[in-house]
């Protein structure tokens, strides 16, 4: 079992006492409770799905429509249904909805890697034109469309593609791979390099990120040391983000809106669109098994601004927002061909129809949860999980 803590902090006592791991995220102040209730993902989730298909069971406080306060366990073994559909709730559902969570379990965490090779690139975007830019943004595009499928041979490979600002000087792409084939992350490194100019080292950090490394070269590295490399430090800032689900690459008419954004409007050293692979065995799981229903994805998008004073919120929250709109409309990533919603851990007001790009045709099954396990609203708040009828 796992208590609440730091995510950096489980992983490593899981791999101090038995060689194992979550595929969890890898920031530094992410704490288990919210991650693993909101479907949380990280760098080695393509190969091993996301947190929430690992957890076995959960404890948790829960208030009776008499006021009573009581812990129940919920697992999927367990007799009563209604505990059944808690613990269901719990692979997804978003933190804050049904109760307090006191402990996690997890009945067989998967082995850790050994090592991890670390790649690192960068490009200058004095360099790039937008033809240049719109061949970076199809190159990595299309290598996710032909290598996120269940199985697939690239599912050790993991991706972030930083489409910063101009301001910040470098588009930037990290990638961390883990396996036995290390062909599979020189011919991703191949595929990005198509059509473009050769990459250079990174020289900035990215978003609330430190720079991961100042070389073009692989490196071999202790898997270990490798997600502690990737934990983003740094100052308390002000931000806001968005996200959305991607099911095929970026289509054409939204590469010049990238461009604009990017290149043409409001400059922030510090904004971006963080593009994540996604897909392999996170696809592997039928959309209604857990509480996440976005189970086709390719890519997830993580759309980002950090500033230090108030006096700066108009700008950022204007650019974010227009550019967010300018990209999917006033729905936002309707779920479609393309897109498939947002991810409930980047909660964002301003999303309309919130319950849809959550949660899809999951989200009355919830509510239901909601009336049984927490029928007087005690645990509520802005995006929280509504009584039926409410």
């Amino acid at each position: 079992h796992i208590d609440k803590k730091h995510l950096v902090k489980i992983f490593k006592q899981l791999f101090a006492t038995g060689g194992r791991t979550l595929p969890g995220g890898s920031c530094y102040s992410v704490g288990a409770g919210g991650h693993v209730t909101g479907g949380g993902y990280g760098l080695l989730s393509r190969r091993h799905g996301l947190i929430v298909d690992h957890l076995s069971a959960v404890d948790v406080v829960v208030v009776d429509d008499g006021g009573r306060i009581r812990t129940v366990h919920a697992s999927p073994e367990a007799e009563d249904p209604a505990l059944r559909e808690l613990f269901w709730a719990h692979q997804g559902g978003g933190g804050g909805n049904f109760g307090i969570v006191t402990r996690f379990y997890f009945a067989d965490p998967p082995t850790a890697p050994a090592e991890a090779l670390l790649a690192s690139l960068a490009w200058e975007w004095d360099d790039l034109d937008f033809d240049q830019f719109g061949a970076l943004v199809r190159n990595y595009g299309d290598y996710f469309a032909h290598h996120s499928a269940p199985g697939d041979p690239a599912d050790g490979l993991f991706a972030l593609l930083h489409l910063t600002q101009k301001a910040a000087g470098q588009i930037v792409l990290t990638a961390q791979y883990v396996g036995d084939e290390p062909k599979v992350l020189d011919e991703f490194l191949t595929t990005m390099g198509r059509d473009l100019a050769a990459p250079v080292a990174p020289r900035v950090a990215v978003g609330y990120h430190h720079l991961a490394a100042r070389t073009t070269d692989v490196q071999r590295m202790p898997w270990l040391d490798v997600t502690q490399t990737l934990n983003p430090s740094g100052p308390n800032r002000r931000g806001k983000y968005k996200s959305a689900y991607m099911k095929r690459p970026f289509p054409e008419h939204q590469i010049p809106v990238l461009w604009v954004y990017l290149t043409e409007s409001f400059q922030n050293p510090a904004a971006l669109l963080q593009v994540d692979s996604y897909g392999c065995q996170i696809n592997a799981v039928d959309p209604a098994a857990t509480a996440v229903p976005q189970r086709s994805s390719i890519l997830k998008l993580q759309y980002q601004t950090y500033w230090e004073h108030p006096r700066d919120d108009e700008d950022n929250l204007r650019w974010i927002r227009d550019f967010y709109n300018a990209m999917y409309g006033p729905r936002g990533p309707w779920p479609d061909a393309t897109f498939d919603g947002c991810y409930v851990n980047y909660p964002d007001v301003d999303l309309v129809d919130w319950e849809y790009l959550y949660y899809k045709n999951l989200y009355p099954r919830l509510q239901q949860v909601k009336a049984r396990w927490d029928p007087g609203n005690v645990f509520h708040h802005a995006q929280s999980i509504r009584l039926p009828g409410g």
